[in-house]
């Protein structure tokens, strides 16, 4: 008897693992941390070296959302505006050899309306 309760234990669990794969869904792009704070589940500030790059930047947010620059900037771009589910966006810059730190934001809007910024600070490559 205790063969066959086990055997059926093993056939139980050997069906759960095989079913759907768990996604983590984020309704909101914050938490509430240890002391009780809303946080920003997003890197909210990004420094970057002066050489022409792209970076990844991960939105954890499940419904759609869009991005967008503040202000017009010609050093910086982003490979996409919109999208929908927790994924990645590339950010690119180009080379700043202007001799000064360089910033750009980020603004994060989803459908619930709740809003992010992020902050992309760019080094300045030092004169010659």
């Amino acid at each position: 008897m205790k063969v066959l309760i086990k055997a059926a234990v093993i056939l139980l669990l050997g069906a759960v693992s095989c079913s759907k794969e768990y996604v983590e869904e984020y309704s909101t792009i914050y938490r509430t941390d240890k002391d009780g704070n809303k946080v920003c589940r997003l890197f909210t500030e990004y420094n970057v070296n002066a050489a022409t790059a792209s970076h990844a930047m991960i939105i954890y947010y499940s419904g759609d959302w869009t991005v967008e620059f503040t202000e017009e900037v010609d050093w910086a771009y982003l490979d996409r505006n919109s999208g929908s589910g927790v994924t990645y966006i590339h950010v690119g810059v180009l080379q700043n050899d202007s001799g000064a730190e360089r910033t750009a934001v980020i603004r994060l809007t989803c459908d619930n309306g709740e809003t992010a910024d992020i902050s992309i600070t760019q080094a300045s490559n030092p004169l010659d």
